[in-house]
């Protein structure tokens, strides 16, 4: 009987072995994507207001290329992702699989018993119309004579 009971105890320790501890739910990276207004550039317009982005956010240990976690942004944009302790990057990708529009990567501490906040910021590649005096003039130009 008694060496039954060691041997349950030593089965029970191996299925545990091995396995990554359960995400804290007191700390990690909270945040929302955003791109850049993305407007048709026009001159004397107001700029365009930045818009959420659904987007994926690829979870690396800092220094490393392997994920911790993937999840994706809601439609408004927010993200919550419950982590350990430690240095994190943030890998942002657009969900249309296409290169623009595009963010950098976030390096993040996180600290126990707490969420980092951060805003991750996509280019939509859209830049502002050059000022009448940065375009170059093409054409013929006819001097009169007075």
């Amino acid at each position: 009987m008694k060496s039954l009971i060691v041997l349950s105890a030593l089965v029970l320790l191996a299925v545990g072995c091995g396995q990554e501890p359960a995400a804290p739910r007191d700390s990690g990276v909270e945040g929302v994507a955003m791109v850049d207004g993305g407007c048709p550039p026009a001159r004397d317009a107001p700029p365009c207001p930045d818009k959420p982005l659904s987007a994926r956010i690829t979870v690396t240990r800092a220094g490393s290329d392997e994920d911790v976690v993937v999840v994706d942004s809601g439609e408004d944009g927010r993200f919550r992702i419950a982590l350990a302790p430690g240095d994190y990057t943030l890998r942002p990708a657009n969900l249309a699989g296409t290169p623009l529009p595009i963010a950098q990567p976030i390096d993040v501490h996180v600290v126990a018993n707490r969420f980092s906040t951060v805003e991750v910021s996509f280019d939509s590649g859209v830049r502002d119309a050059p000022s009448p005096q940065d375009r170059p003039v093409h054409g013929v130009v006819r001097f009169r004579s007075r």
